[in-house]
């Protein structure tokens, strides 16, 4: 779920939101079998696309970003639990959760083109491209993450890390796994951690220590440090938002207040972080004041619902919220810089992530 303040058409792009173990066991209970192959024209290539994820349908929408009303469906598997997904030129790559397996979306083609068996009982949430070729899915359930070459469909080196990853953030600077740290009965048993692979050799580089719980998504702001959104306990009201030095391996600062089970984070060409949650709508963080410009007590609200999925930017910084309706077909609202609804983009049910890229070529 960037390298720049805004996630940009992809050298790499993930957003954040990623969820622990009790939401996603909540989201299994609402699960149906749906899968749909689509219809709409072939997606022509130069142009920047929204891929969205809905879980409940399992199933892919994707829009242009210029014409959302030109969208079309990939049905992904015929079950799984998937939450998070990343998107790479004309690639999206989707972990399935409880079916230990990762589904290879051709963007042009409008299918699954490769579904990619990882370990048994993976958990299979969290991925992020690192190259063109190699993305990196989190195996919550075994404390490692596992290559993929999405060119091939090839699995390649699982690599231990912390306990219970469930988020990838990948940059330049090395590839960061977000390790939830929670136990067997999918709370957190001690604050999350970092872990920090060279972006080459994916060799283990450190691990960093975070003062929140859950850590559940993550963005590299345009200072250069990784900005962590610990999800906190559910119920707990307990957010807090992490920042990490990559260059020390420290968590150089911790901020409380980030309310109830925050999940999805971005950042905006102005420098703040944006933060979605299920229990209040979008919070906006302002890193130079150190403060709030929009708190949970006073979130942004789309459609007027004090609750939001998922969030994220595309490459001229428009602002996107996902609608969190896990019964009926639902939708993604593009806000204006006033934060007001200018679009409603319809989706499958329960849209959880999302994620920009240009398919390369010519129009």
């Amino acid at each position: 779920m960037s390298v720049s303040a805004v996630r940009q058409p992809r050298s790499w792009l993930h957003l954040g939101s990623h969820r622990d173990g009790l939401v996603v066991q909540l989201i299994c209970g609402l699960l149906g079998a749906c899968g749909d192959d689509g219809t709409g024209p072939e997606a022509p290539a130069g142009l920047e696309f929204a891929v969205v994820l809905n879980s409940v349908d399992i199933s892919l929408t994707v829009f242009l970003a210029d014409s959302p009303a030109s969208r079309f469906t990939v049905g992904l598997a015929p079950d799984g639990t998937p939450v998070t997904l990343d998107a790479r030129g004309a690639a999206a790559i989707v972990p399935l959760g409880t079916v230990p397996a990762a589904a290879i979306v051709d963007l042009t083609r409008r299918q699954v083109v490769r579904t990619v068996p990882l370990p048994a009982n993976s958990g299979a949430t969290g991925v992020a491209f690192v190259n063109d070729s190699i993305a990196l899915v989190a195996n919550p359930n075994l404390n490692s993450v596992t290559t993929i070459n999405v060119r091939s469909g090839v699995r390649g080196t699982d690599i231990p890390v912390g306990v219970f990853p469930q988020h990838v953030v990948a940059s330049e600077q090395g590839v960061f796994v977000l390790n939830s740290e929670l136990g067997p009965d999918f709370r957190p048993a001690r604050p999350g951690t970092v872990t920090l692979l060279d972006p080459r050799s994916l060799a283990a580089r450190g691990t960093v220590p975070l003062s929140g719980f859950n850590p559940g998504g993550g963005a590299i702001g345009p200072d250069g440090r990784l900005y962590v959104l610990n999800s906190g306990s559910f119920g707990q009201r307990n957010g807090s938002l992490s920042v990490v030095d990559p260059r020390t391996l420290r968590e150089v600062e911790h901020h409380p207040g980030f309310g109830e089970f925050p999940g999805s984070v971005a950042l905006g060409t102005d420098g703040r972080v944006y933060v979605a949650s299920f229990g209040y709508g979008i919070a906006v963080w302002n890193p130079a004041r150190r403060t709030f410009d929009r708190s949970p007590q006073d979130p942004v609200t789309p459609g007027n619902i004090r609750s939001s999925s998922g969030l994220g930017f595309d490459s001229t910084a428009r602002l996107y919220a996902l609608k969190p309706d896990c019964r009926s077909p639902s939708a993604v609202f593009r806000l204006t810089a006033a934060f007001a609804v200018e679009s409603e983009i319809q989706v499958g049910i329960c849209p959880i992530d999302l994620a920009f890229t240009v398919v390369p070529g010519t129009r």
